[in-house]
């Protein structure tokens, strides 16, 4: 019965992502809105119904702050938020379609019924110290050679290395490998720091795929050695 009500919800969280997707193509919600605005109140209704079991569950198990203060318990009082607040308080139609927004929110709910994701989250929070470094690491590089671009860039291209702002912003596309072409260096100066940058940016976005791969490789092998015993 438990595993049945999980997939149940399991479903009704696809579907409201899904709802939420159609809401954007104005034929279809011009069509069908009236009956997606019924499905977002049968959805609200069912992961109030869920919130509730939860919380009675855990009540049940000894101590109820276990749940409602945990990560999936936060997301799940945040995912019927929007369904609460307009009886609890009068609220204006411009914050009621901020509010409904909160709806994306159900997306993370998904993971607590998802084995896969429930091992990615496993694998990252095993590697979490590690990773955070080079994130920190990754953040002082962006902002050291963005302040550097702008002093090298901005004679030369008033325009377009305009603030520190923008320079920042090329920093982070060049430390990611995406570079967009919005912005690049002329000088001699601007050129020689971004191709340090670069090479930089190779190594700081290896470190954490490979640390995560490691670990997800060793998650993979744990869980395999405990179904064999």
């Amino acid at each position: 019965m438990r595993n049945l009500f999980d997939k149940a919800i399991y479903a009704l969280i696809l579907l409201s992502v899904a709802a939420i997707i159609a809401e954007s193509f104005q034929e279809f919600n011009s069509k069908y809105g009236e009956y997606l605005n019924l499905f977002e109140s049968v959805t609200y209704i069912a992961f109030l119904c869920e919130y509730v079991y939860r919380v009675i569950e855990s009540v049940r198990q000894g101590s109820w702050r276990t749940y409602v203060f945990s990560f999936f318990g936060i997301v799940d009082l945040l995912a019927i938020v929007p369904f609460l607040l307009p009886f609890l308080i009068t609220i204006d139609s411009r914050s009621i379609r901020v509010l409904r927004l909160v709806r994306l929110v159900s997306i993370f709910k998904i993971a607590r019924h998802n084995k896969a994701v429930n091992t990615l989250i496993s694998v990252v929070s095993s590697v979490i110290v590690e990773v955070g470094i080079t994130l920190f690491t990754s953040f002082i590089a962006v902002v050291f050679t963005g302040i550097l671009m702008f002093y090298a860039e901005n004679e030369s291209q008033p325009e377009v290395f305009s603030d520190m702002g923008q320079s920042i912003w090329w920093a982070v596309a060049t430390l990611t490998t995406i570079g967009y072409g919005d912005i690049y260096p002329v000088t001699g100066m601007g050129k020689l720091i971004a191709s340090s940058l670069a090479f930089i940016g190779i190594g700081l976005v290896a470190i954490p795929a490979g640390l995560i791969s490691a670990a997800y490789v060793e998650e993979i092998n744990k869980k395999k050695i405990s179904k064999k015993q």
